[in-house]
Formats: structure tokens, C-alpha cells, sequence
């Protein structure tokens, strides 16, 4: 059987297509929709290519993600529909003999000429394996041409803690057309298993520096920018930074600790001082807002990431947001059902929030490591 190519694949590196085994329709459409949230899979459309590249549908689905049955890699793979006609572009380029670079050339010569649109920034693909020798349940945010150093991001390979089912997410590729965010689900029972983590106790920190930077992932702690706010609202610096984060001490009125690009300083002073007035929740983000709006505060870059920790058990624990402003979930293949229950639980899936708003973002709780909810 022919091969199918699409550049958003290539970001992981999966090339074939073929579909597996004798299985009857319905077995392959049940299979295929497994790297879903649940509230996805029973929409999705299914589909796969002939030998000439031409899609045939084995379920025509009512919401805006599709997915593949395993191919012959051992690969189930699931896509914002919205990038349905790029992928049926390439798979009949290759159909016609085309691949490797030479495919990637024409594709992308396609989408310079108007003939294909680009992948929406921040579109998501699931993606499931069912050995141990690779991450099992990935999903993957595509950020063409974005660097780590603006989103606030490691490039730090989390792919053997993940395999021990405690990867944290990671970019890779980054300032290419093919940069994503690798998003490692641990925790479920479709993820690689690994030993019982044991919890950090760190309320048993003493360290205002160490704990500031807990939320982050390991390499970006070091050089991250440590701050704390008086009474007043003014800004007091603990630690200057030489990398691009910035953390602040535990609030110890929500708990919460929160690390974020040093480029929302000037926000996160603000906040700070509007608080310190004795403003409301509602008329700080009405400011903030405003603020934005005129250009006194420059907001966060599409697909930023902001790092929060909790150190209790009613709340989600370890939570990395994506922001996304403005964005829809139908058009980057995203679920907005709820997974905070799940997460308490220590099994929670990414969900967006807030869509179609300037606040849109994506929950990412972070599963299985020693600052994660427990099961």
C-alpha cells in the first residue's frame, strides 16, 4: 500500500498509513477514536486512504476531529478537521509518487501559493501506541516557527520520564515550521505505567527560592527570576534571573505558586498593586484588560505557557496553561469538557477553557510526578 505524508505528522515522525489486520468497520472505528477525551470520540469522523491517496470515510463524524486507524507503525492518530484538506493534499501527492523532502517542498509551496491554508496555530493532534518502547498517549500542539525562548518553554527531552509515567511536556523543533509541544499523558490507563511516585512534602521547604520555582520543569529552575510582593503591592526581588521565567513566592492567602515568561512582569505588577488597593477580582481583570487593550501592557504570545502549583488535594496540584486568546476549540481539534475530577484523581486530560475570549487557554494537569494529585 502507498504511503501518506502530511507535514503535521512529520512532526512526529510517522509516515505510514496502512491499516491493520482483518478488523470489520466498526472495530476499526472503535479503535481509532481511543486517543480521544471521551466527549470527542463518539463525533469524530474515522477515515483512511486507498492506494491512490483518496479518502474514504468509515464514519462520517458531527464534531471537529477525525481520526485514522492504526497504521502499520503501530500509530493511531486524531486531527482538528480543520486540517482535513492539507492532509488529503499530501496524501495525493504521495499517492502520485512523491515523498521525504520533496513532498514537504510541494506542500509547502501549496500553502505559499493560497492552495492549502496553514495549520492553525495551537491545533492539537492525539496520538495513541500500545508497546512500552515509546510514549503510549501523546498529544501534540502545533506551533509553527515559535521558540521556546518567547513561549516560555523547555526544550528538555521528557521522553524516558515518560516512558515511567512521569513526563512533563516539552517543545521540540522549535523556530521550524514543524515546532509542537510535546504533551506526555500519564496517568491513564491508555498511558505507560510506571512505580508509585513518592510525594514531595514541600511544605517542608524553607527555601523561598526553591519553592518558587517548584512548578517549573527541572532545567529552567536555575535560572529563573524569584519574586515576592509586600503588603503595599511593591515588588521585591529575591533572586534576579538569567533566563526568560519568573516566579513568585507562595500566596499564602490562595496557595497558590506561579511561574510565567519575565515579559508579564509589568502585568503581574499591576495585578499586585490593584490588589493591594483593596480592588475586586472583576475590576482587576476589568484593568488589566483595558490596560492590554491600549497597549500599556503587552500580553502574553499565543501559546505561552504559565506554570501554577497547589499543595493541597481539592485542587489540581500541578497545572501548566496554554494561553490561547481568542482561539475555538473546533478549529484546533480541542476539548472543552471539564477533566478537573479526573485530574484530582490523578488521571486528568488537557481541556480548553474560556474559548473564543481573550483569556482562552488550555489546562494541561501535569499527571504522575512527585507534585502531582495522587490516584
Amino acid at each position: 500500500m502507498k504511503r501518506v505524508f502530511s507535514p503535521a505528522i512529520a512532526v512526529m515522525g510517522i509516515f505510514a498509513f496502512a491499516t491493520v489486520g482483518a478488523q470489520t468497520v466498526a472495530e476499526k472505528i472503535e479503535q481509532a477514536v481511543t486517543p480521544l477525551p471521551d466527549d470527542l470520540k463518539a463525533g469524530a469522523t474515522v477515515y483512511d486512504y486507498n492506494e491512490d491517496g483518496v479518502r474514504e470515510i468509515l464514519r462520517q463524524g458531527t464534531n471537529h476531529v477525525e481520526c485514522k486507524p492504526r497504521d502499520e507503525r503501530g500509530f493511531t492518530l486524531c486531527f482538528p478537521v480543520s486540517t482535513a484538506a492539507r492532509r488529503d493534499f499530501a496524501a495525493a501527492l504521495e499517492a502520485d509518487g512523491l515523498e521525504g523532502e520533496e513532498l514537504q517542498a510541494a506542500v509547502a509551496s501549496a500553502e505559499d501559493a493560497g492552495t492549502i491554508e496553514p495549520t492553525p496555530m495551537g491545533s492539537i493532534l492525539y496520538r495513541l501506541y500500545e508497546e512500552d518502547d515509546r510514549i503510549r498517549l501523546l498529544w501534540v500542539v502545533l506551533l509553527p516557527n515559535a521558540k521556546a525562548e518567547d513561549l516560555g518553554m523547555s526544550i528538555e527531552s521528557q521522553r524516558d520520564p515518560s516512558l515511567a509515567g512521569m513526563g512533563r511536556p516539552w517543545m521540540m523543533r522549535e523556530g521550524t515550521p514543524s515546532a509542537h509541544l510535546m504533551i506526555p499523558i500519564n496517568g491513564t490507563n491508555l498511558s505507560n505505567q510506571g512505580d508509585d511516585v513518592e510525594p514531595l512534602d514541600t511544605k517542608a521547604i524553607t527555601d523561598p527560592v526553591v519553592q518558587a520555582t517548584l512548578p517549573l520543569p527541572a532545567d529552567l529552575r536555575d535560572g529563573a527570576g524569584v519574586i515576592r510582593y509586600d503588603d503595599n503591592g511593591n515588588r521585591e526581588v529575591l533572586r534576579a534571573g538569567t533566563n526568560m521565567m519568573e516566579c513568585q513566592v507562595r500566596d499564602e492567602n490562595s496557595g497558590f505558586t506561579r511561574c510565567y515568561h519575565k515579559n508579564l512582569g509589568a502585568e503581574s505588577d499591576m495585578r499586585a498593586r490593584l490588589s493591594a488597593e483593596g480592588k475586586t477580582v472583576e475590576e482587576i481583570s476589568a484593568a488589566i484588560n483595558e490596560a492590554r487593550a491600549d497597549g500599556t501592557l503587552t500580553p502574553a504570545p499565543f501559546g505561552s505557557l504559565a506554570y501554577r502549583l497547589y499543595e493541597e488535594e481539592d485542587r489540581l496540584k500541578l497545572l501548566w496553561v496554554m494561553r490561547l486568546p481568542n482561539a475555538m476549540s473546533t478549529d484546533l481539534g480541542m476539548s472543552v469538557a471539564s477533566q478537573r475530577d479526573p485530574s484530582l484523581e490523578g488521571e486528568g486530560l488537557p481541556w480548553m477553557m474560556r474559548e473564543g475570549t481573550p483569556g482562552a487557554h488550555l489546562m494541561i494537569p501535569i499527571n504522575g510526578t512527585e507534585l502531582s494529585n495522587q490516584d
